[in-house]
């Protein structure tokens, strides 16, 4: 009798997690359809909040501003340089290039419509929004890390 009720044991677990299986991967589905093909918008004004792959390559906080979705004069700024600095772009498809360096992106943007570029001949993956709250000091400008770097997104970095 005791050997019957553990073969039963063992065949009823067996089937709840065959049950389960299915529920295990809708959190990675659900991450994964997060981020959306390139549907938005790039035109605007967008602030970096993530910047993975190379780390520390690009300034945190660096501003970007993309006066037209398919191409034009970028404007992008580190929150320490008083400079900003011009770079030419176009956009085909879901790619955007910076014509003067070649440096290329994947464009999509996240169910929080936030940017995401995926880069596509260098190793970054950078997150910008267009809300942002800053830290600021009480001068008014953005605190940063002294750490960070002073190269934006536009730039080959060696």
């Amino acid at each position: 009798m005791k050997k019957m009720s553990k073969v039963v044991t063992i065949r009823i677990i067996t089937v709840l997690m065959l049950v389960s299986l299915p529920f295990l991967g809708s959190d990675c589905e659900d991450i994964i359809n997060q981020i959306a093909p390139a549907t938005g918008n790039i035109q605007g004004n967008w602030t970096l909040i993530y910047n993975a792959g190379t780390t520390l390559d690009i300034c945190p906080g660096e501003t970007v501003s993309y006066p037209n979705n398919t191409g034009g004069t970028a404007t992008l700024q580190c929150p320490e340089n008083t400079i900003s600095i011009q770079r030419d772009y176009t956009v085909s498809g879901s790619t955007m290039t910076y014509t003067s360096s070649n440096i290329q992106y994947s464009v999509s943007f996240t169910s929080n419509n936030e940017l995401v570029l995926t880069g596509i001949n260098n190793n970054r993956l950078l997150y910008y929004t267009t809300t942002i709250s800053s830290k600021k000091t009480t001068d008014g400008n953005v605190k940063s890390d002294s750490k960070a770097s002073n190269y934006n997104s536009s730039e080959i970095i060696k």
